[in-house]
């Protein structure tokens, strides 16, 4: 059973790297878009759109942690 749970922490902490990097350059690229709209409201809302799924999907990534966390209490794993 602790090699179960450890393989679960390590792919989850691999997960939320992965979740973090992806989110950040996402945050950029809607930054890069909005920043080089040059007036354009479509290109604007793209951009406000990309940092908005990509916080969104950050919390995501976070929430998962905490729920994995519930989950292993609940089974009563270390």
């Amino acid at each position: 059973m602790e090699q179960i749970n450890t393989l679960f922490e390590d792919l989850l902490n691999i997960g939320m790297g992965v979740g973090a990097a992806v989110a950040a350059f996402f945050v950029m690229w809607g930054a890069f878009l909005y920043m080089s709209a040059a007036g354009s409201p479509h290109q604007m809302e793209r951009g406000k759109s990309a940092i908005v799924n990509a916080l969104v999907g950050f919390s995501i990534v976070l929430l998962a942690r905490v729920i994995a966390g519930m989950i292993q209490d609940s089974i009563g794993a270390p």
